[in-house]
């Protein structure tokens, strides 16, 4: 018999089977939870720079207008930015009080309501007739001098969007 060649069988038993495939499918349900996990995992982390970088838009958007908070301009850069604004229909109020007109000032482009004690929010409301002259007669209350100096406030709104700069003549 030397011809005969012996084969060597395996023969696992059926509990082997199943618990190999047990463990198997196991390591399938880790693989998988592991998986799902990451993915909510990265969902929120897209989810939170999405609203950082929505936060930084907004702050960015509104830069240009947030410089003039506590920053002293001249009258002719502020009559060529009132002038501007009005061109552009921007959702932004002006308003502007200079010596003669100290208490109330004039609201260009929209009226400002202050927030008050009651009202903790501050509004624009659209004006019925647009005050959209910048007097050039210097007799006259409303009259900015270009060579005098306003000093700025910023009004922001609950959604933090600059909604109103209030300019007082310092000179």
């Amino acid at each position: 018999m030397k011809g005969i060649r012996t084969m060597k069988i395996n023969f696992l038993s059926d509990a082997a089977k199943i618990l190999i495939f047990a463990a198997t499918i196991i390591v399938v349900c880790v693989l998988v939870a592991i998986g799902f996990k990451t993915a909510n995992e990265g969902k929120s982390i897209v989810s939170s720079g999405t609203s950082q970088l929505n936060e930084m838009s907004s702050e960015y958007q509104d830069v240009n207008k947030s410089i003039y908070n506590g920053s002293t301009i001249l009258g002719s850069e502020l009559v060529s930015m009132i002038s501007k604004t009005m061109e552009k229909k921007e959702y932004l109020a002006i308003i502007v009080k200079t010596k003669s007109n100290a208490t109330s000032g004039v609201h260009y482009n929209y009226t400002f309501n202050y927030p008050s004690a009651t009202t903790n929010s501050s509004t624009l409301t659209e004006q019925s007739t647009k005050n959209n002259l910048v007097q050039n007669d210097k007799g006259n209350a409303n009259y900015i001098n270009p060579s005098a100096q306003f000093l700025g406030t910023v009004y922001k709104d609950n959604n933090n969007n600059v909604i109103c700069i209030e300019f007082v003549q310092q000179d």
